[in-house]
């Protein structure tokens, strides 16, 4: 063989040896992309800040009250993508806590990836480590109704997926805002955030589930004729149920004490709204011919002493009556405030106060009048109540109804398109409507809703299903 034709050979075989390993390392690639990617998986920015992410769909435990060793095996077997053994530990966890709004979403969670179901993903912020209960209240109603659309099929035939976010300090926020918006399987989140206005330039729905005096997505609340706004309220304003309530007490009362807490700032806390929301009562009971007595009362200090300063606004500063404004890890000092007062005074309270932790302390806070957004009684035909009863095995309040239209409110948008612009498209439209736990939801371009406030009186009851012999009574609206 001459040596042009060995050349030539060589040559050949090199060609067909570069090709053949191309080959091998393009199919190494596709089956490792393929065999690395997780299931449903939560696009962040945590890979470039060398953080874990602050999001999650099963694999660790955030609301910690009463965890059975059946939920921590099911968040361990969620975590090494052993869904069906995921799927039997939450359920069991479920028996012997039926009250854990948590474990209910993991378990659907778990159910979707064992059956590789085709989802829609949400996320739902809570506060779970600043105001658990708060947030306990809010994961009920998001899960009632994740289990209710699953169950009926999912939304178009796509099982709905919640995807729980919440931070251990304030620092983390922005982190979390940032996440949520660049999630691109992200397409609606639910919860109450301080820098709302990220989701308007990121395009991503933002439902708020409760309405709070300092609540930050008022700040960015753009014109009636505004047609990019992705901020929407599933309650009416707060002021119109600070207006409602304020009528009332200024029948009532003359002079009005007012009682709120403020926190010291640290690193682990969130904001007090209790100054804006006394400055907004101050000025509803001044239109309506009220004064504010300056008897000082501050129910987060240890020093608070509850006699005293009931003593001093009766008997020198001629208190006609006492309003109550705690945040909701103060509750209990606000009942002994109405302790000293019982019998003595008309006492009202905000609506953080309508809580089964309050009816706790019934015998004291009896005859004590505060708005809501929501009673069951206010309509008796709809069944959000006692579906939830038979499912939670407790009563539930206006947050965890609220929580439950804000879900309820995106479930109807995607069910006519399920991308994030075309979901905002759908609930800015003035013909959008959905029936919820609330009455009709229906939203202007703005984002608000209308509705008015309605008036309980917390009075003692025979037969009720508190398990307190106290609950609170429906008053008329005016």
């Amino acid at each position: 063989m001459t040596p042009k034709k060995e050349t030539f050979r060589l040559f050949i075989s090199l060609g067909l040896a570069g090709v053949m390993v191309a080959a091998i390392l393009w199919l190494i690639s596709k089956l490792s992309s393929t065999i690395i990617a997780p299931l449903n998986p939560i696009s962040t920015s945590s890979s470039l800040t060398n953080k874990p992410s602050l999001m999650n769909l099963g694999t660790r435990i955030l609301v910690k009250v009463q965890t059975y060793p059946e939920k921590i095996d099911g968040v361990k077997a969620f975590a090494e993508k052993d869904f069906s053994t995921a799927v039997n530990k939450f359920t069991d966890s479920l028996k012997n806590n039926p009250n854990d709004p948590e474990t209910l979403i993991y378990l659907n969670n778990a159910r979707i990836a064992r059956d590789n179901s085709s989802a829609i993903k949400v996320a739902i912020v809570a506060p779970i480590n600043f105001e658990p209960s708060l947030a306990e209240e809010i994961l009920r109603g998001i899960a009632q109704a994740q289990n209710e659309v699953n169950n009926q099929g999912g939304i178009n035939g796509k099982k709905l997926q919640i995807l729980i976010a919440s931070v251990d300090n304030r620092e983390d926020s922005a982190r979390l805002d940032n996440e949520l918006v660049q999630d691109k399987s992200l397409v609606a989140a639910v919860g109450v955030r301080r820098n709302a206005e990220i989701y308007n330039e990121k395009r991503l729905v933002l439902v708020l589930p409760v309405q709070l005096p300092n609540q930050a997505g008022n700040q960015y609340k753009l014109d009636n004729n505004s047609k990019n706004n992705y901020l929407f309220h599933i309650n009416p304003l707060y002021e119109n149920l600070v207006d409602t309530h304020s009528r009332y007490i200024a029948r009532q009362a003359r002079n009005v004490a007012i009682c709120g807490d403020s926190r010291s700032s640290t690193s682990n806390s969130i904001p007090s709204s209790n100054p804006i929301l006394i400055e907004q009562y101050t000025q509803a009971l001044k239109k309506y011919g009220s004064n504010i007595i300056s008897t000082p009362c501050n129910l987060a200090d240890k020093n608070f002493d509850p006699r005293a300063f009931v003593d001093k606004a009766i008997e020198t500063d001629n208190a006609s009556g006492f309003l109550l404004m705690p945040s909701i890890r103060n509750i209990y000092f606000a009942s002994k405030v109405a302790q000293e007062v019982k019998g003595r005074k008309p006492l009202f309270a905000s609506e953080i106060m309508y809580s089964a932790t309050t009816l706790q302390n019934g015998k004291d806070l009896e005859g004590m009048v505060l708005p809501v957004y929501w009673h069951r009684d206010a309509n008796k035909d709809n069944p959000f109540a006692k579906n939830a009863f038979q499912l939670w095995n407790a009563r539930v309040n206006q947050r965890t109804a609220g929580a439950y239209d804000a879900l309820q409110a995106i479930i109807a948008g995607l069910k006519q398109d399920n991308s994030r612009e075309g979901l905002q498209k759908v609930l800015s439209n003035p013909n959008f409507s959905t029936s919820g736990a609330t009455g009709m939801i229906q939203f202007s371009p703005s984002g608000e809703r209308q509705g008015e406030a309605m008036l309980v009186k917390i009075e003692r009851c025979e037969s009720c299903s508190t398990g307190t012999s106290y609950d609170f009574a429906l008053l008329n609206k005016k």
